[in-house]
Parts: structure tokens; C-alpha cells; sequence
């Protein structure tokens, strides 16, 4: 499964993915009525009549809820630090402490999260511990060891994660890379460009302000202005798995071009970079869209980039689309050259691995892409549905539509993405989430409805007496993890990769946040700091023993 940030759509999960529902009809009230009724099952929230408190949920980086509990005597309003008001928030700056306020009349309470302090990579955690050291597991050969290192990272302000290495930023503005040399975790090459040498940085690392992580490389921004990348990438369709440096892509202009990168997306074979002007430049693999010069007048003025596979898609700020990279059905070309006809009016662009889907204005859904995959481009089925719509979601092979009303359109993958048996269920709907062939729907009483492969967590009838009073659901690409309004955790899913938490059950107790690795495992976080990590060894499913706590709650 696939999050779609700031910086576009990344194929690996740097941050989990978390749903948060608003519990519109638990939080009409908070006044308990002692009916002993739950968050979400549309009647007063629980809490007794003591004074009023608010906790969080939720992940920083991701959608965070607030639950109040206590005496509230009218209707609560909550108000958050980054401008945000209602129970549930984006949080689009983690790197700060965020504050939600819940008030009642002429009361208030509030709770102060930390700043991020999990990252994580395809099979990967990093925690930066209050020393600002950082506690490193998961796949040794890809990331989650670093014994080797001659020196360990220390005031460390940031971790960026590739699929086979990590690199942590620190606060003088050094980098120190660990994992595969040739994926980033080395830059001790040469500096310049055109060099066949993975670990050569096409320009120098100086004072570096913020990391980005390709699909096997990385980009920097230095404190100036300037930017470098190094690492490798995938050559499409080579057949034997093989790559090429990020600086051979490189030439004199392309360098030259290579500043002020406001967010970066990658897919398969390329990556591109919007630049704070709203422009945007690519290198890699012009069969994968690592070429978007015949393309750069139209280029300007964009607000963000999306990727499939194979392509990527640029959301102009006017609500216009431009594509790139390989067209599979192609009439005059193999390759988006701008004369394709494409949506107006775009408000929000989500991918699978082979679509775009585009969100217009007025609430319909336009899709880019070729039919022949079977992932979403043919809307043919659920067209006359698809209208009204409030957000998109996608799994690696299909696509869900969250509408106004509540009610979820579902398309794509019609060999497994089958919602006809759970159709019926799928109304008064918050959100949803998503392993790589399954989605998950959280309904407004706090209830979960699942469908799509049943390996891969849609088949939840296993669990589904305990989804109940769910707050937030969370997934990797195997399996999901519902975390209730009492702090508990119903897993479901590929049992070996997190959806099997049988073993740690009882020690999942006052949860406030469940982080994730693509490949399969889980890290859950109480509000008092204590842990809790299964799943997959190799993806992060064993913590250290030396991890003392990771803090949630600002004291």
C-alpha cells in the first residue's frame, strides 16, 4: 500500500498509514448519560461526568483524531494548533508539537503531541529517541542494522528511508547513510555528474536542510538553496534487474536546474521534482517519464505530482493535468507527448500502479491510464455512480470512492476487488484504508467493512465481533490494524506479516498510535510511551531490547 503526501505519491510508506474517523455521532455530546455507550455508536461519548479531558489518535504525519471524555455540557469544539478545526486533522507539519483543544461551553482541555519521532521505511523503523539518538531494526541487509557504521548518528533531526537504505539528517546539517552503498547509504564517490558510480552525489552536500528519499537513492536540499541526488536507479524493462546511477542522468543543464526542490515523487524508474517556482524537473529512465523536457512549457505552476509505475502526473494549480512518461496505449507514440486529451477542473489526483484517477471539482472522477491492466482506467461499470464523490483512495490494483453521503464506489481489479457481498454496508462510511489488494471502510459508528483479497486482509469475519468502537485503522501492504477508543488492537490479515497479533495482544493496552512497514510489520505506541512491535522480523516485527520508550504525549 501507498501513501499520498506532500512530497507526491511514494511507493513505500515512509510514515504509516492511518485513518481517523470524526465519531460525528459519539462527539454530539460529551456529557456521559452512564448507558456505558462507546465513541462512534451515535449516542453520548463515554468518559463519567469528571472533568473534562481530550486524548489523540493517530500518527504524526498522518490524520490525527481527537476523543473527549468527561462533563461537557453543550457541544465541544475542538481547535487545533496548526490552524485545523474538528475532531480530525491532516498533520502537515510533524516536525513540530501540535496541540488539539476540545471546548465545552466555558471549559476546555488539551493534549500536545511530540514531534515525530518513528519513521519508516519498506522494511524499516527508525525511532529518534529523546537523546536524539536513534534506534534502528528491521532488515539488516536493507537498512535495519547500524553496527557498521564507524560513528552512530547523533542529533538527529530527520530519517529518510529508500528500499535499501536510510540516511539521517543531523542537526549541523550532515548526512550519515546506512544499508546498501550503491541504494544511498554511501555518497563518498566523486562529486559530478555523468559518473557510472552509484555512491558519486551529482553536486556537493552543504548544510543539507531536508532529505527526500527515490525509489534507491536520494535527494538533498542544502541550506542555499542548492541540491544534490545519489544512489541508483531501475532501468525499465531491462529484464535482468539492472540500474544506472542517478549522476549518469545528469548533464550540465539538468544540473543547473537542480535547486530550490519544494517535494520529490519517484516510481519504478524515475523521479521528479517540483521546484518551489512550480516547476519541474525529472532524470532516470525516459521509459518510466525520466525526461520531461518536451513537455516543460506546460509544465509551471504546479501544486503537486503524482506517480504510477511508469508515469507521472502533474496537478496544475489552474485545476489543469499534464502527463508523462510511457503511454501503453499510445496511437502516434509510446509516450505522453501533451496532445492526449485530459481532465479539467482537478482537485486531487490518487494512483494505483498502473492509473491515475483525477477528483474534478464538481465531485466526478476522471481516470488516465490504460484499460488493458484491469486497475481502474475503464470506469465503464461504476461510471453513472461515480458523481458526488468527497475523496479517492487506491490499493496497488483498484480504486475507492469515498462520496458525500457516505456511500463507497469501488472499481478496478475485478478479479478480487469484489465489494457486492459487503455493498450494503458500505454507507455512513468516514474513511478508508488499503493494503496492496484489499480495502478497509471505517463507518461513522465505529464499525470496519473489508473487502478485496482475501490474503491480504479482506476477509476480516475472523475479528469482525471485536470492530467495534474503532477510532482509526492503519495498514501495511498484508494485513490491517484497528485501534479502538479503549486502546486496544484487532489485527487481521496475512498472519505471519502483522495480521496474527495474538502473541503481543495483551500487551496492546492504551494505544494511541500503530506505525507500519510496507512489507510487513507493526510498531504500536501507547500514550504513556511504552511499545509494541510484531509482525514480519525482517520488516520490523522484533524491537530492541535497548529502547526504553517512544514518547507520544508532550508532558
Amino acid at each position: 500500500m501507498r501513501t499520498t503526501q506532500a512530497s507526491g505519491t511514494q511507493w513505500f510508506r515512509l510514515g504509516a498509514i492511518a485513518v481517523g474517523v470524526a465519531l460525528i455521532g459519539g462527539l454530539s455530546g460529551c456529557e456521559d448519560d452512564g448507558s456505558g455507550s462507546q465513541p462512534g455508536d451515535g449516542s453520548s461519548h463515554h468518559g463519567g461526568s469528571g472533568r473534562l479531558a481530550v486524548d489523540i489518535f493517530g500518527n504524526r504525519g498522518g490524520v490525527l483524531t481527537a476523543v473527549p471524555s468527561g462533563l461537557c455540557l453543550g457541544q465541544p469544539r475542538v481547535q487545533w494548533s496548526n490552524g485545523a478545526r474538528g475532531f480530525s486533522a491532516e498533520d502537515s507539519a510533524p516536525d513540530q508539537p501540535l496541540t488539539a483543544t476540545v471546548s465545552c461551553a466555558l471549559t476546555s482541555a488539551s493534549q500536545t503531541l511530540v514531534p515525530q519521532n518513528v519513521f519508516s521505511a519498506p522494511s524499516v523503523f527508525a525511532v529518534l529517541k529523546a537523546d536524539r539518538t536513534l534506534a534502528v531494526w528491521g532488515s539488516r541487509r536493507l537498512g535495519g542494522d547500524t553496527s557498521a557504521l564507524p560513528a552512530q548518528p547523533n542529533d538527529v533531526v530527520a530519517v529518510a528511508g529508500n528500499e535499501r537504505a536510510m540516511a539521517a539528517l543531523q542537526a549541523d546539517g550532515t548526512v550519515v547513510g546506512w544499508g546498501r552503498a550503491g541504494s544511498g547509504a554511501s555518497f563518498a564517490g566523486p562529486v559530478g555528474i555523468g559518473s557510472a558510480d552509484s555512491t558519486s552525489p551529482v553536486a556537493p552536500l552543504n548544510k543539507v536542510s531536508k532529505l527526500w528519499p527515490t525509489k534507491r537513492g536520494f535527494v538533498a536540499l542544502n541550506g542555499d538553496g542548492s541540491a544534490t541526488s545519489w544512489g541508483n536507479i531501475e532501468t525499465t524493462f531491462d529484464g535482468n534487474g539492472g540500474s544506472k546511477s542517478i549522476s549518469s542522468y545528469f548533464d550540465a543543464a539538468r544540473l543547473a536546474a537542480l535547486k530550490d526542490v519544494a517535494s520529490v515523487s519517484h516510481n519504478l524508474g524515475a523521479v521528479a521534482l517540483l521546484k518551489k517556482d512550480g516547476s519541474v524537473l525529472a532524470f532516470g529512465d525516459p521509459n518510466s517519464g525520466g525526461d520531461a523536457s518536451p513537455l516543460a512549457a506546460k509544465l509551471n505552476n504546479v501544486a503537486s505530482i503524482a506517480a504510477t509505475d511508469y508515469n507521472f502526473a502533474a496537478l496544475k494549480k489552474d485545476g489543469s493535468v499534464v502527463v508523462w512518461g510511457l503511454n501503453w496505449d499510445g496511437q502516434t507514440s509510446d509516450y505522453y507527448d501533451g496532445s492526449e486529451p485530459m481532465p479539467a477542473g482537478v482537485s486531487a489526483v490518487q494512483t494505483n500502479l498502473n492509473v491515475f484517477a483525477a477528483l474534478k471539482q464538481d465531485g466526478s472522477v476522471a481516470t488516465i491510464g490504460s484499460a488493458y491492466f484491469d486497475r481502474g482506467a475503464d470506469t465503464g461499470p461504476v461510471a453513472g455512480n461515480l458523481a458526488g464523490v468527497a475523496k479517492l483512495y487506491a490499493s496497488k490494483t483498484a480504486f475507492a470512492a469515498l462520496r458525500k453521503d457516505g456511500s463507497v464506489v469501488t472499481w478496478g481489479d475485478s478479479a478480487r476487488n469484489d465489494a457486492s457481498g459487503v455493498q450494503h454496508q458500505l454507507n455512513r462510511v468516514r474513511a478508508i484504508a488499503s493494503t496492496e489488494l484489499a480495502f478497509a471502510a471505517l463507518r461513522q459508528d465505529g464499525s470496519v467493512v473489508t473487502w478485496g483479497d482475501e490474503l491480504r486482509g479482506g476477509d476480516s469475519s475472523a475479528v469482525r465481533h471485536r470492530l467495534r468502537d474503532v477510532v482509526a485503522v492503519f495498514a501495511n501492504d498484508y494485513a490491517f490494524a484497528a485501534l479502538k477508543a479503549d486502546g486496544s488492537v484487532v489485527t487481521w490479515g496475512a498472519p505471519t506479516h502483522g495480521g496474527d497479533s495474538s502473541a503481543v495482544r495483551s500487551r496492546l493496552v492504551n494505544i494511541r498510535a500503530i506505525y507500519s512497514t510496507p512489507l510487513g510489520g507493526f510498531l504500536a505506541v501507547a500514550k504513556d510511551g511504552k511499545f509494541v512491535a510484531w509482525g514480519s522480523p525482517s520488516a520490523g516485527g522484533n524491537a530492541p531490547a535497548g529502547l526504553a520508550a517512544i514518547p507520544y504525549v508532550k508532558n
